[in-house]
């Protein structure tokens, strides 16, 4: 599965994704970065999703 694939089903299984996350560098505070690979590819499988990501990143 795409990542975005995976996130629709997450969605349709009712996934809180606001409890999800997998930052290689995280901030001091325990914020995603959102600028590591991780980060990158969660941000760019919820765009191609249509779905918009709970996560508040620090970037």
């Amino acid at each position: 599965m795409t990542k975005a694939e995976i996130i629709r089903t997450g969605h349709a299984l009712g996934v809180d994704f606001s409890l999800t996350w997998s930052c290689y560098e995280p901030t001091p505070g325990g914020r995603p970065c959102g600028l590591c690979d991780s980060c990158t590819l969660r941000k760019k499988g919820f765009a191609e999703a249509g779905l918009t990501d709970p996560l508040g990143y620090a970037d």
